[in-house]
């Protein structure tokens, strides 16, 4: 009887662990690839890759950003092939930055230096010409905003390709990967520097940038593929079969996107850790709360012109509270109401309840932090999407924008103590935090369901939209409208004829008529 019953235990713990383990696509094998050495890009990807390896599946990936082998989670150091963006010059990138049209040329020029570098590593140049079909599963890679050259690291494969979009919206790669393109009526390009076009102006002004870039960008890499021919160049663009893109509609407004993007917006939130002791004795010791201010990994604080330096520090004298800064050096003249830091613990700093403010340069993770912890923001945009992220925040009561390089000490002085001491930011805030965590499923359930999904129906081709079908004349239904110029032209043309032969009618009665009148 003893034994019976051993044997009946030992037979369910094999047939749980058989369920469990052993049933084909329960696991799954994923090769993932980082494409830009930029740390907040990377804070995207490894998020969505920790949801895939705790949840069983096992995942290999290429990346600069070295954190170390897990259970499941193999890395393959790039960090000497790639230069990292890191503690940028504010100034440097303000030039590089300033019109809409130059970092356009820029990023091109740095999609293709990223096809450049990955096709030079022969260990990932291994895996997708011998190893992708029979190693893996499925295989994740960010495709670059503005150039579609990556797109060539899913070309010869059959499996399913899944992108990470790190930024809100890609805009000039759209249409080759996703099959849409957004209306510029209602929806801002990524350098629009404005949530959405409201004006008649703004709605000109983004139709033109968005039209004029995109023609700039296909151009120069039409010259690019002639002057400078690489191999990848040759490859056929193969669709994703799944987008997860860094977006929510608190912090970016709705558009159209089509099934096959999931949106998984503040995936990198992480449950806060401890605080530094000493950074958690200076919060706790601030009777009138703390101010965070951070412009996060690429960009260094103590790079700014002397004169705003100066001013930042005069008005943060002024303030009742006490403001954590990152700063990368040692300040001078440093007022007795500063601690500053290299580094912040950001997201565990912004949701202590003495966090009043957050002071930021408008980096999308950043913002998902504050708006999650329901923290006010006062932002300065700099480049990219900077611009759009902050006022998307403005729309929605909780933020002010304001100019790097025209800040004065009042003016930063009289939006922060607005921000801090009207209750309205702060209630919107909490309101947008509400929202922002109101979602049927959790980023990570839907990271795993959704590539477990394409993973089991082979690429869900279902998803994709059938605009990838169609040419680009097509798509924009210029053969519709041709055709029905065409029989405007007919119709008009018929009437006319119709008209001048009534006309000659009429001219040979009236001659007539005239003529036995006279006679």
């Amino acid at each position: 009887m003893n034994m019976s019953h051993k044997s009946v235990v030992s037979i369910l713990i094999l047939t749980l662990f058989s369920c469990t383990f052993i049933q084909p696509g329960n696991t799954a094998r994923i090769l993932a690839i980082e494409t830009f050495a930029g740390k907040s890009h990377w804070n995207f990807m490894s998020a969505v890759l920790r949801a895939l390896t705790d949840n069983g599946h096992n995942v290999t990936v290429f990346t600069p950003f070295v954190e170390g082998n897990r259970v499941n989670y193999t890395e393959i150091d790039m960090s000497s092939m790639f230069k990292m963006k890191i503690a940028m010059d504010v100034v440097e990138m303000r030039q590089l930055f300033d019109d809409q049209f130059t970092p356009a040329s820029f990023m091109l020029k740095l999609g293709r230096h990223s096809c450049d570098v990955l096709t030079k590593n022969d260990q990932l140049n291994d895996i997708l010409a011998n190893k992708l079909e029979t190693d893996f599963d499925a295989i994740i890679f960010e495709p670059g905003i503005i150039s579609g050259c990556l797109t060539y690291l899913g070309a010869s494969s059959t499996l399913p390709v899944i992108h990470t979009s790190p930024v809100p919206i890609n805009t000039y790669t759209e249409r080759i990967t996703y099959g849409d393109v957004h209306n510029p009526a209602t929806v801002s390009t990524m350098l629009f520097k404005s949530a959405v076009p409201k004006t008649f102006v703004q709605r000109l002004t983004n139709t033109l940038v968005f039209l004029y870039i995109s023609t700039i960008i296909r151009f120069q890499e039409f010259l690019l593929q002639v002057i400078e021919s690489k191999p990848y160049d040759l490859s056929i663009v193969t669709p994703p079969s799944l987008v997860f893109t860094n977006t929510h509609f608190i912090s970016d407004k709705a558009r159209p996107t089509p099934s096959n993007v999931v949106s998984v917006g503040g995936i990198h939130l992480k449950p806060p850790k401890k605080i530094p002791q000493d950074i958690l004795d200076f919060i706790e010791d601030s009777p009138n709360g703390v101010i965070l201010f951070t412009f996060g990994s690429t960009i260094a604080v103590n790079s700014l012109p002397r004169n705003i330096v100066t001013a930042f520090k005069e008005a943060i004298a002024q303030l009742p509270q006490r403001v954590l800064l990152k700063y990368e050096g040692e300040m001078e003249d440093k007022p007795k109401n500063v601690m500053t830091k290299k580094w912040l613990p950001q997201r565990d700093i912004l949701v202590h309840k003495n966090v009043k403010l957050f002071v930021s340069h408008g980096g999308i993770s950043g913002l998902y932090e504050a708006v999650d912890a329901g923290v006010p923001v006062l932002g300065f945009p700099l480049f990219g999407d900077q611009h759009r992220n902050i006022d998307n925040l403005v729309e929605s009561g909780m933020a002010i924008s304001m100019e790097l390089f025209s800040v004065t000490r009042d003016t930063f002085l009289k939006n922060v103590l607005d921000l801090v001491n009207n209750d309205k930011y702060m209630h919107n805030a909490k309101v947008a935090s509400k929202i922002f965590k109101d979602r049927p499923m959790s980023q990570e359930k839907s990271v795993v369901y959704w590539t477990e999904y394409v993973i089991r129906h082979k690429g869900a081709e279902h998803l994709k939209s059938q605009a990838l079908n169609l040419t680009w004349y097509q798509y924009f239904l210029l053969d519709v409208i041709a055709l029905v110029i065409l029989f405007i032209c007919i119709v008009v043309l018929i009437v006319f004829k119709f008209l001048k032969f009534i006309r000659k009618i009429y001219t040979k009665i009236y001659s007539s008529y005239t003529k036995l009148k006279s006679d």
